[in-house]
């Protein structure tokens, strides 16, 4: 998956942009995070400190009321004031308690002969504290419904006078606290003393311990937050996360606490969050979407490049291609050095081909033309042999000769038939003799053109060692083939010099057999003219007999040899055309390595003709030879 570049590119610069979109995301949502907290405190310590001042009023003016009817219950009409004070302050009844035990009511009840005021918990709170105090909440015995005694002293002179009091019902500030609900999930409540319950919006936990709604409620917790404004506790109520403000409510040990739900009251982080991911998710596929495309375009030249050098590995690479160089990035310099490469590399094949195919077409002259040696050769050892038989003739014809004259010595008296007979084997001789001088020439032109054969050998040999040097590598077997065709060219040669001194010392004896025949016909001759001169003349014939018989034999021998090198030659030229052809077969492969691939042709080839290659010779360049037999 990651073995391109492009995707690895593509891959990382989405990794680093989600890492940042990540990390401004997060600042961004602490940041946020940290201001929504502080405004949810304020917000929610707004809301209670609101309806804990409505609350506060409410009990205010319940207080200002008792207090207000201080003096009119000390008149001739305490029950008329009461009655006023029940009307005007909502209360269900007020009356007066008196330190004598008597009560007086608004409503005209007539309490039980053991009822006591002066034992009521409302006339103790207050005669004690000296002051309007608001006693907990408690359930009316007569009505059934929860309410509350707002109690103050009444003193003249001094002394005390009595408590009023008055039951006032919470109903609608039960129904005021459960009005208080921030958001769907959230509510309030108010409690006394941080342990009773006055208001909850379950009916069912009125006047209950506060620890009910949540284990961590203490009256030390709810102190504590009452003390702190806009500072909030997060609680678990009901299983779900809570922020609780609590605000105590002046004049009482109430305290009013609000419970907003923490969920709802972070809606809008979650929002953020969500809002931030969706985008993030966005964010990232457009970028790789931009991203991949541009990548796709920047690596196209790439992805060229690479095609090309897999074209050219592969072994069908076209030489001639070039790819685009457009821009100044290091797309376009990368298709600028492999063009420089292919055309360097192109140039270099172009050559290898030249070469390969001078070393093809001298591989092939060499090998025809040690083929037309091998033919020319076996000529000359045909030849040899014919050569060879006529020798063993005239050294057949000279013993004759001997004999003849050896026998012309006793027969004097037919010393002119023999003279005749002498002359015209004298002319035979004579003939014969010819005969051998046209061989050694003509073995010496074979020897001469043994030589030129040698040298055009040794010279090919040595344009093929240049040619394998300039071939490198693939030219080192055509170089040790070269070595071995100038070693064997080199024998040749000295061979044929051998040949050709010989055949020289031949040619000079056979030219001298060839003028003692000429004095011996001239001496048969006048033997014709003179019999009486038969015995000096036939001494003298026996004596170049023997020196012709002497000469033939030494021809022989050099007839045997020249025909043992001649055969050597033979085995060489073989080896040289077998060398040769060797040289043909690597020249092909090599010239099919070079085919497989694409090259354009020369143009200054194509238009002037391929000129030929210059060799170094005798410290000059020369144009490199070319066989030619025919």
């Amino acid at each position: 998956m990651f073995s391109s570049l492009r995707k690895r590119i593509l891959i990382i610069t989405l990794a680093v942009i989600a890492l940042a979109l990540v990390i401004n995301a997060t600042v961004s949502y602490l940041t946020v995070e940290s201001h929504d907290r502080q405004q949810v405190a304020e917000q929610l310590g707004s809301i209670a400190s609101g309806n804990a001042m409505a609350i506060e009023e409410w009990v205010a003016a319940r207080t200002s009321m008792v207090e207000a009817a201080r003096t009119p219950v000390q008149g001739d009409a305490p029950v008329t004031a009461l009655i006023q004070l029940a009307e005007s302050g909502g209360f269900l009844s007020t009356y007066l308690g008196k330190p004598d035990g008597s009560l007086t009511t608004s409503d005209g009840w007539v309490p039980p002969d053991d009822y006591d005021p002066r034992q009521r918990g409302w006339y103790l709170a207050a005669t004690e504290q000296d002051a309007t105090i608001v006693s907990p909440p408690y359930v009316d015995a007569n009505s059934g419904r929860v309410v509350v005694t707002f109690a103050t002293p009444v003193r003249r002179g001094g002394r005390l006078h009595g408590v009023i009091g008055g039951d006032v019902v919470i109903d609608k500030l039960i129904g005021q606290v459960n009005g208080i609900q921030p958001t769907p999930s959230s509510f309030a409540f108010l409690s006394r003393g941080g342990e009773t319950l006055i208001a909850h919006p379950d009916a069912e936990l009125t006047l209950e311990p506060l620890v009910r709604i949540s284990e961590a409620l203490t009256p030390a917790a709810v102190a504590r937050l009452g003390d702190t404004r806009n500072d909030w506790l997060s609680v678990i109520v009901g299983g779900e996360r809570k922020r609780l403000s609590v605000t105590p409510i002046a004049g009482t040990d109430w305290h009013l606490g609000v419970a907003l739900d923490e969920a709802e009251a972070t809606a809008g982080m979650q929002a953020i969050l969500e809002s931030s991911l969706m985008t993030l998710v966005i964010i990232i596929a457009i970028t790789a979407l931009l991203l991949g495309l541009w990548l796709k375009r920047t690596f196209a030249g790439l992805e060229r490049a690479r095609d090309a050098l897999e074209d050219i590995a592969s072994g069908e690479g076209d030489l001639t291609r070039r790819l685009p160089e457009q821009g100044r990035d290091e797309v376009a310099q990368i298709a600028a050095a492999f063009n420089r490469f292919v055309a360097k590399m192109h140039d270099v094949l172009l050559d290898v081909r030249d070469s390969s195919e001078s070393v093809r077409i001298a591989a092939t002259e060499i090998a025809d033309g040690g083929q037309d040696l091998s033919r020319r050769t076996e000529n000359a050892a045909s030849s040899l042999q014919q050569t060879s038989a006529s020798m063993e003739e005239i050294t057949s014809t000279v013993e004759h000769t001997a004999e003849s004259s050896r026998q012309a010595n006793g027969l004097s008296e037919s010393a002119s038939q023999i003279a005749r007979r002498g002359g015209e084997a004298v002319g035979q001789v004579v003939d014969t003799m010819q005969g051998i001088r046209d061989s050694a020439a003509q073995i010496s032109e074979i020897v001469t053109v043994m030589d030129g054969i040698a040298f055009q050998t040794n010279l090919l040999a040595l344009n093929a060692s240049v040619e394998a040097a300039r071939a490198g590598e693939q030219g080192r077997g055509f170089a040790v083939v070269a070595g071995e065709v100038r070693k064997l060219a080199s024998r040749s040669a000295e061979a044929a010099k051998q040949i050709k001194g010989l055949i020289d010392t031949s040619s000079a004896r056979t030219e001298e057999g060839a003028a003692q025949v000429r004095a011996a016909g001239e001496t048969m001759e006048e033997i014709v003219q003179s019999v009486t001169r038969v015995t000096d003349v036939l001494g003298e014939i026996t004596a170049a007999t023997g020196e012709q018989s002497d000469g033939i034999g030494q021809v022989n021998v050099a007839v045997s040899e020249l025909d043992r090198m001649t055969q050597q030659n033979a085995a060489l030229v073989e080896e040289s055309t077998t060398a040769a052809e060797q040289l043909k077969d690597q020249a092909d492969r090599l010239a099919e390595a070079v085919a497989g691939f694409t090259l354009r042709e020369r143009t200054s080839d194509a238009a002037h003709g391929e000129q030929p290659r210059l060799v170094e010779r005798d410290g000059q360049s020369q144009p490199r030879p070319r066989l030619d037999y025919a």
